[in-house]
């Protein structure tokens, strides 16, 4: 199989994806032909720093034309994102080129310099003193903007029940991080049809009612396309607006000091269990890491698995951010790589929409400390320089592990015909 990767990088918008061919002759083509838009092959140069300019616009497209049907719908991706950048908006052309943590900032502070005239220098040292310790302390991978398949597809072996091909069946595509989710591009060979459906039943519905709201606002395509939601007293769907009807609800606005505000309370139909909540967040990181790191977490799949109980976790920090905003899921994972036991082993980060949530991955056999212990995980927290000095943080508790109703809140404010035609 021969394989070329490509990544192109903007200042909003990374797009990397790897294609693969049995035809040496078809991959050469593909690679030369985007050397040919984005540097001289005559010479073997390439330039990296590129503008969006009608020129190159025009010569990608007639280039995915050429390619479209020789490969799978995934190379439309590059008109797409195309497509989202401003006319001489500066981007990066990588050609395989493992685009790490670090890299991805030090390019993103490069491209941040030249839009916005920014000094470089300034930009790195405050990048150092932000995420630079924990650099110092984690390796951090990123799944979600790649399309891949983890394990091995010719030995398969179940990570959360241990069966072989021998004694259960690989059947089924299993996604690493959930498809209700909008998962379409991380999968694992490495899970069983039968833990497969476990938790899709158990588990995975409470996350992905958890994010409904933000699925339907802002139409996340997940499994079965576009998603509406019904409550118990509301219903909201998406077209060219969001629009929510209201079943027998009453407002509570403060008449006294914010008259027009108004603070309605939405009943989901389904219930959830904040413990599967956090299972399921887990267990994506457990499907994504090294099969050598799997030992580590044994105590870990068998809670997962239902099959041992914690009556606390650590809290979970959550935050809502659009800096980093994101129509697919994103998960990064946080893996430390020294001796320093103040920290945990192992920290996840999920990104969907503005939604922004990290927790740490309990039970594994690295840690010292039991990270629900409040002064451990303020001493965590604090150590992690760049989440503490980010503000907007709520911390809540997931240890409950029944059901229980979910409800949140809508808040808003009544415009008057004048305000609105104003």
């Amino acid at each position: 199989m021969w394989s070329t990767k490509i990544t192109f990088k903007s200042l909003n918008e990374t797009l990397s994806f790897l294609v693969e061919s049995e035809n040496e002759v078809l991959i050469r083509d593909f690679f030369f032909g985007l050397y040919n838009i984005f540097g001289d092959i005559s010479n073997s140069t390439i330039e990296s720093l590129q503008k969006n300019d009608l020129r190159t616009k025009s010569q990608v497209e007639e280039f995915v034309v050429k390619f479209k049907s020789k490969f799978p719908p995934s190379i439309n991706q590059i008109t797409s994102f195309f497509n989202k950048l401003d006319d001489n908006e500066y981007f990066l052309f990588l050609p395989n080129i493992e685009l790490t943590i670090l890299l991805s900032n030090q390019l993103n502070n490069y491209l941040i310099s030249l839009s916005r005239d920014v000094d470089l220098e300034k930009l790195n040292n405050e990048f150092e003193s932000t995420i630079g310790k924990t650099l110092n302390d984690y390796d951090i991978k990123g799944f979600g903007g790649l399309r891949v398949f983890i394990g091995n597809k010719k030995n398969r072996k179940c990570r959360f029940c241990g069966k072989n091909e021998e004694k259960t069946t690989f059947k089924n595509k299993a996604h690493a991080i959930s498809e209700g989710l909008g998962n379409k591009k991380v999968f694992l060979y490495d899970e069983c049809d039968r833990c497969n459906d476990k938790f899709s039943i158990e588990i995975e519905p409470d996350l992905i009612n958890y994010f409904s709201i933000f699925r339907t606002f802002y139409d996340v395509k997940g499994k079965g396309g576009k998603k509406k939601i019904k409550g118990k007293n509301f219903e909201i769907i998406k077209g060219e607006n969001v629009q929510i009807t209201f079943q027998g609800i009453e407002s509570r606005p403060n008449i006294e000091e914010k008259p027009n505000e108004y603070n309605i309370r939405l009943e989901l139909q389904d219930k959830i269990n904040s413990q599967d909540i956090y299972r399921c967040l887990v267990k994506f990181c457990l499907s994504v890491i090294d099969e050598n790191e799997l030992d580590k977490f044994g105590r870990t799949i068998k809670w997962i698995n239902k099959e041992i109980k914690i009556d606390r976790l650590p809290m979970i920090g959550e935050s809502i951010s659009y800096k980093n905003f994101t129509f697919e899921p994103k998960l990064f994972l946080y893996i430390r790589k020294n001796n320093n036991k103040k920290l945990p082993y192992m920290i996840g980060e999920f990104h969907l929409t503005c939604k922004l949530i990290t927790f740490i991955v309990p039970l594994s056999e690295e840690d010292e400390f039991d990270f629900e212990d409040k002064f451990a995980f303020q001493n965590f927290w604090k150590d992690f320089n760049h989440y503490s000095r980010i503000k907007s943080w709520g911390f809540n508790d997931y240890s409950t592990d029944e059901e229980r109703d979910f409800t949140f809140n809508l808040n808003g404010e009544i415009k008057s015909d004048n305000q609105n035609n104003g």
